[in-house]
């Protein structure tokens, strides 16, 4: 198995970090919070990099961008990435990755795949209606972000 790690930030419901335990177990990958493991480090130490938030306001955790812009260029090295969010993603419209994406991509990263799905949002005034999409990421996402990673390896192998 590739030597992988994930760099999640899951706030407020726990969303993105249910994803990222489920992807990290297919993928044999740590998890750790931005902050938690030094850029440098990631990459001597993996060969795959996964990293994901809530969609806050269109884009990833401002955490998880900073990781993103600290890594040094990585050349021989493989990333991921990965989201949850109130909204589904439509790339047309409005592509969460993208700003991500062209970060690690501008690095040197060969990305390797994206995944999305809703998440339980009571951010702001959703709260006084008890927020939207409730119980999500629900079993059909998680074995989604299964296969997901199933297919990651794959293509890795």
């Amino acid at each position: 198995m590739i030597p992988s790690v994930i760099i999640c930030y899951s706030a407020h419901m726990g969303n993105t970090l249910k994803v990222a335990r489920v992807i990290g177990e297919v993928l044999g990958a740590e998890i750790y919070r931005p902050g938690e493991l030094d850029p440098r480090e990631a990459i001597e130490k993996y060969c795959l990099i996964g990293l994901g938030s809530g969609i806050y306001y269109g884009r990833h955790h401002p955490s998880i961008i900073a990781f993103a812009e600290r890594l040094p260029e990585a050349r021989d090295r493989y990333a991921l990435v990965f989201s949850t969010s109130g909204l589904p993603k439509i790339p047309i419209l409005h592509d969460y990755h993208k700003p991500l994406i062209t970060i690690l991509s501008g690095k040197g990263f060969r990305i390797v795949g994206e995944f999305s799905c809703r998440g339980y949002n009571l951010h702001g005034a959703l709260r006084l209606i008890g927020g939207m999409n409730r119980g999500r990421p629900d079993v059909r996402d998680l074995k989604r972000a299964r296969r997901f990673a199933e297919d990651i390896l794959r293509k890795l192998a």
